[in-house]
Parts: structure tokens; C-alpha cells; sequence
């Protein structure tokens, strides 16, 4: 008999799944991770005996057991209550991935076999989910009305786990072998500001940057391209306030308080105005989810509807335009900042 590990032909050695290798188990200590998991969600050992039914002494036994087992200290008991140390917060972050992931799998695994049905989770920027997200959602429910959506706040744009989600909108395709990246639009970022900041200050230009303020968003603070030319700007006009939520940032803008760097889609609102300041910053957008969740019917229904929401917004398209349209996902953005529906 030929030996299992490396027996298939088309699979190279360097890109062999797990399941291949017969003797790759973790060692027996499941319920003491899980054990482990709700002490540090509860940070107390009677609070995680509740949550895990079960007597005090036990999670302390487990988590002892469990340190024992890896050699490592994972928490500091003391009258105010536990605290992880730096080897129990990793493990911790991991474990909260792991225990997505596994409610992930057996969440509604028997129905979306047969039906489009079940919760799937979405992470997304907060302002493109307020403005084209979320509002799209009813279109969704009239064809998928036993599907529901769960969005979540993106912690990392470019960092699938962290998000614990199962679809992603991401602003590059993620080199997984386990993933699947697929290429949807363009986020067009120009400099633009409200007419309330131009009617007191003046349209700004190139020449004249030292006399305005320029919104800064935190996101555009990362070293490198292609936020430098932004930065420039920013630098020469003067104090101004920034943000570290996109939602804060345009409303900073809204209220006329500077010229901030934002999608083109603002421009729907025709209250703003783009500046022309030799700045425009194309960054392609990628809808990812795990591959092997799009075998689940509602995930591949909703990967496909979210591809579509965003694929269809001329706002979106590869090249940049300033003239809004009368587009289903257009005039969503209006319905929901009550501007006129064209």
C-alpha cells in the first residue's frame, strides 16, 4: 500500500492538507481550552462557572491543567479578580477565533444544506455599510427572505480572522489557499468639502493650502503610499481635527469643518463639492470569505448579493466619476441620508 502522505499525484508536499497527515491531533485538552476561553471572556472563575455550568473549583482545576499541559502561566489570580498574562491573552485571541469558527460550521449546518436559510455574517467598513450595506439588506430579504445578516464593525482591512466573520470586504485579495478573493469595484478617495465650508472660507487650491484645514482620518496616518500626497496637504493647512471612525470623519466634513479625503460617492449629496488638489487615490475593493463556507448555500447567496450591490453602484466603477446617477444603490444612499431620490 502506498504511503498516504504524498500519495496523491496532483497535490504538491508544500500544500498538503491536514487531514493528510494522519498523526496531526492536538493533545486532549478541548474542554480545558473552552474552560480557559470563559475565564478570560468573564475574567473571574465564578462568573465563567456560571457561564459554563459548572462549580467554581472545576475552572480552577481545568485552568491549572491546562497550564500544566503547555508549561505556561495564562493567568494572575488575585482579590480583584484575573488577570491574563501576555502568553494567556494570545492564546486567548486564538481560542476566540477557534470558537468562531466552530459556531460558525455548526450554525444552521443542517438547514442551509437543503435551504437557502440561516444568519452569515458580514464585515464592513462602517461608512460603506451605513451607506450601501445596510440599506441594500431589503433587497436581499425579498428574495432571501429566511436569510438574515449579521454586520459586524472591520477591525483589520486586510486581516480575514480578526474580523471573525465570514464574508469580508477587503481592500486587497488575501493570498490564502483557504480563501476566496474576488475583485468588485474601486473606492475613489478625493479630497471634497461641504458648501457651508466654502461659503466662509473659499474653494481651496494648491496655491492657497496654508489658508484652509484639512480633515485628517486615522486611516490615512499609515506610513508609505498611498497616503503621502494626502499627508502633504494636510501638513500645509492648517490645525485641524481628525478621526479614527470613517462615520465621525464625514460628519466632521458635513458639518463644514475642512476638506476631508472621501469615496467619490459622497457626491451624491449634492451639498458636497470635490476640490481639485491634483489627489485621487483608486483603491480596488475584494469581497473574501472562506472557501469552504461558500459550499453553504445562504454564504454563496450573500457573497453573490453583496458582489452585486457593490459591482452595480456606478460610484464603484474602475474609473472615477463626479456625476451621480439614478442607480438602485445611489438613491439608497439618498433614501437614508434624506436627500431628493432622482
Amino acid at each position: 500500500m502506498p504511503e498516504r502522505l504524498g500519495s496523491e499525484p496532483n497535490i504538491p508536499a508544500v500544500d498538503r492538507s491536514p487531514l493528510d497527515v494522519a498523526g496531526l491531533l492536538s493533545r486532549p485538552i478541548w474542554k480545558e481550552l473552552r474552560t480557559f476561553l470563559a475565564v478570560a471572556k468573564s475574567r473571574s472563575f465564578a462568573e465563567a462557572a456560571v457561564m459554563l455550568n459548572t462549580s467554581g473549583p472545576t475552572v480552577s482545576r481545568d485552568v491549572k491543567r491546562l497550564e500544566s499541559q503547555i508549561n505556561a502561566q495564562l493567568v494572575v489570580s488575585s482579590h480583584s479578580g484575573i488577570t491574563l498574562t501576555e502568553q494567556g491573552r494570545g492564546l486567548a485571541m486564538d481560542l476566540a477565533d477557534l470558537d468562531f469558527k466552530l459556531h460558525t460550521l455548526s450554525s444552521n449546518i443542517g438547514r442551509e444544506k437543503t435551504e437557502l436559510a440561516g444568519t452569515v455574517t458580514i464585515s464592513v467598513t462602517s461608512g460603506l455599510s451605513v451607506a450601501f450595506v445596510a440599506p441594500a439588506v431589503m433587497r436581499l430579504g425579498a428574495r432571501y427572505p429566511n436569510i438574515a445578516v449579521d454586520l459586524k464593525d472591520q477591525i483589520s482591512f486586510v486581516d480575514f480572522n480578526k474580523n471573525q466573520a465570514e464574508i469580508m470586504l477587503s481592500m486587497a485579495p488575501l493570498p490564502r489557499s483557504d480563501v476566496t478573493s474576488r475583485e468588485v469595484g474601486t473606492l475613489h478617495l478625493i479630497p471634497v468639502a461641504h458648501r457651508r465650508y466654502i461659503e466662509t472660507q473659499g474653494v481651496p487650491s494648491l496655491s492657497r493650502l496654508g489658508q484652509h484645514r484639512f480633515l485628517q482620518c486615522s486611516y490615512y496616518t499609515a506610513a508609505g503610499d498611498p497616503w503621502e500626497r494626502w499627508r502633504e496637504i494636510v501638513r500645509a493647512g492648517l490645525p485641524a481635527h481628525s478621526a479614527a471612525n470613517s462615520l465621525a470623519y464625514y460628519s466632521f466634513a458635513k458639518s463644514g469643518m475642512g476638506v476631508a479625503l472621501l469615496g467619490n460617492y459622497v457626491l451624491i449629496d449634492p451639498d458636497f463639492v470635490p476640490i481639485d488638489l491634483n489627489v485621487h487615490i483608486p483603491i480596488k475593493l475584494y469581497l473574501v470569505a472562506l472557501t469552504d463556507r461558500l459550499r453553504s448555500r445562504p454564504v454563496r447567496a450573500v457573497f453573490d448579493w453583496l458582489a452585486g450591490t457593490i459591482a452595480d453602484n456606478p460610484m464603484f466603477a474602475r474609473e472615477l466619476t463626479l456625476q451621480p446617477t439614478r442607480s438602485a444603490p445611489e438613491n439608497d444612499f439618498r433614501a437614508f441620508f434624506n436627500l431628493p431620490l432622482l
